[in-house]
């Protein structure tokens, strides 16, 4: 089963969302608390067979005046669905063209539209809908049963043991006999407690092993049934998952997790709609990798052996994550901060994708986008901007969602195109020593993506020491010794300064001028020029710890060319 349109209004932060999700294998991205987990939840509260409680807090703005209507279209059906016995008086068209109608046609997909209306009296209703019958059909917890939605928790403790409503307990068949071991293993407590030679709990506890260790889950020993001292009554819920005697409840939150998840995995129908939400919680990056990568091989498994696929929609706050989910399933939530419209836009154009998976995946997670020519300004950067709060009322530029990414070089200008082009707020900072190629400059244009650069023709490090005055310039030379070999520092200046020594170029800048051919402002350039080409500055680490003086320079020479480009950046990010 899948989805092909969900629309939503009034639910929680979203005043509406039209999606056609548009395949088996979603992952939804999108800055912090643009409504991820509100997407899945409105899903959820539609389709799961669970009765839900809700409150004023469900509604939009909190206001119950306004109807919470979420529509679920659900195709790839089973017969059974589709039956005349079952739902097939309901039954509706989705064309080729994924458009969604009443009387269905031929070539049309056959699909159900489920609705899930609650209204002031906070009473949900559930119902079939078509507008060729003259009244819904409601449904019952059991009807929603049939379309096999299941929301995975790598949270939720209980599926660790065989209590009430665990995935175990279903998973497991014969519970008289459990029941019957139980109470004579209590008599005996943990040592002569022996579920070794019930078959049920063995069998399952392998099964959720098994899927365990192909999600990435950590097994010391193997999985097995075994009494969890310590809990109180004498139940089912006592009999608890152990890795060689250790219960499973104790294990670290990414095994515990990969554990939980496994055991939901194992008790799924074929062709089940998934909802997974932050798969990277408590995960390293290669088990967020292995985890991903095991659950779209078991998609494919199916698809290659003409089962159901089923659906998998899946959110994430990891970079890691969404490189793995890969760019045609990225699906990219974006909010109206004003009207709460929400829209969900999948990538037409992968190549987009590209440059951006691999130089600055985690900007997608963000709302603005500076995307900085290389490691020079981005290192410089990342310092200045812990200047920048004081004078906006103490708020980081991460609060309003900005974020720095590096460009690459020449590749910068198209980096900020393809944010620009998947809906992104972004701007382009870059040095103006080189001038844009023609058709990239007219694509920013068109595209109003404001481009920053300073106003004479130099790099960063020129703008720099352009900026300082003797003093600084010292203190900064003063800096580069400790990072660079000081002789090394000399001999580079000293090899493009005609008339200064390599022993002159050791002593204090203020005393260049007269030894030399040069005047203060040229020998700053020509020093400018020796810190690119040394890259002084090109390290993140060495551009943060630098940027002190940079914010320096910056306050004593406000109509300096470096000052004024900075602020314009600032003012950009805050704007």
């Amino acid at each position: 089963m899948q989805i092909r349109q969900v629309t939503v209004q009034y639910f929680k932060g979203i005043a509406s969302l039209d999606w056609k999700p548009g395949g088996p294998f979603c992952c939804l991205i999108g800055s912090g608390d643009v409504g991820k987990t509100t997407v899945l939840d409105a899903i959820e509260a539609t389709l799961s067979p669970r009765w839900l409680s809700f409150m004023e807090a469900d509604f939009l703005d909190c206001d119950a005046s306004n109807a919470i209507q979420v529509d679920v279209t659900l195709g790839e059906l089973s017969s059974e669905l589709k039956s005349d016995e079952r739902f097939g008086l309901y039954v509706r068209g989705w064309t080729n063209v994924n458009v969604l109608r009443d009387e269905p046609v031929d070539d049309d997909e056959p699909v159900l539209t489920v609705r899930l209306t609650v209204d002031a009296t906070m009473e949900p209703v559930w119902e079939l809908v078509c507008e060729r019958s003259d009244r819904p059909r409601i449904l019952s917890n059991r009807d929603r049963s049939l379309f096999g939605l299941v929301r995975l928790s790598g949270t939720d403790a209980r599926h660790l043991s065989w209590g009430q409503g665990s995935v175990l307990a279903r998973l497991t068949d014969n519970t008289a006999e459990t029941a019957l071991r139980l109470s004579g293993a209590y008599r005996t407590a943990r040592d002569n407690a022996d579920f070794s030679d019930i078959p049920e709990l063995t069998e399952s506890a392998k099964a959720a092993e098994k899927t365990a260790k192909s999600l990435g889950a950590y097994v010391n020993g193997s999985y097995q049934p075994g009494l969890e001292l310590g809990r109180s009554g004498f139940s089912s819920g006592s009999i608890a998952l152990h890795d060689d005697g250790i219960p499973l409840r104790q294990a670290g939150l990414g095994t515990k997790r990969l554990a939980t998840l496994a055991i939901q995995k194992s008790g799924i129908p074929e062709g089940a709609i998934l909802l997974i939400d932050e798969i990277e919680h408590g995960l390293e990056p290669h088990r967020i990798i292995g985890a991903i990568s095991q659950i779209k091989r078991d998609q494919k498994s199916n698809a290659e052996e003409g089962k159901p696929l089923g659906q998998i929609l899946m959110s994430t706050h990891s970079d890691v994550a969404l490189g793995e989910a890969g760019g045609p399933s990225l699906r990219i939530l974006k909010r109206d901060q004003v009207s709460r419209k929400m829209d969900i836009i999948s990538v037409s154009k992968p190549e987009l994708l590209k440059p951006i998976l691999r130089f600055a995946p985690n900007a997608l997670l963000a709302r603005r986008i500076l995307v900085l020519e290389g490691r020079t300004e981005v290192g410089i950067f990342l310092g200045i901007k812990e200047f920048w709060p004081a004078g906006h009322d103490e708020i980081p530029i991460e609060q309003l969602g900005a974020t720095l990414v590096d460009g690459n070089g020449d590749e910068a200008p198209s980096i900020a195109l393809a944010f620009h082009e998947l809906g992104y707020q972004v701007c382009l900072f870059r040095d103006s020593d080189t001038d844009l190629r023609e058709d990239k400059l007219k694509g920013l244009n068109d595209a109003d993506v404001p481009v920053i650069e300073y106003v004479d023709k130099i790099h960063t490090e020129q703008a720099l020491f352009l900026a300082a005055d003797d003093a600084m310039v010292q203190r900064l030379l003063e800096f580069v010794i400790t990072e660079r070999e000081p002789n090394s520092v000399a001999a580079s200046i000293a090899s493009k300064v005609e008339g200064l020594s390599e022993i002159a170029a050791q002593e204090p800048f203020s005393t260049w001028g007269e030894k030399s051919q040069f005047d203060g402002p040229a020998l700053r350039r020509i020093v400018g020029e020796v810190a690119a080409k040394k890259k002084w500055f090109k390290e993140q680490r060495i551009g943060r710890e630098v940027s002190p003086l940079v914010w320096d320079a910056m306050l004593a020479n406000e109509g300096s060319d470096l000052s004024q480009a900075f602020r314009k950046v600032e003012n950009w990010l805050y704007g």
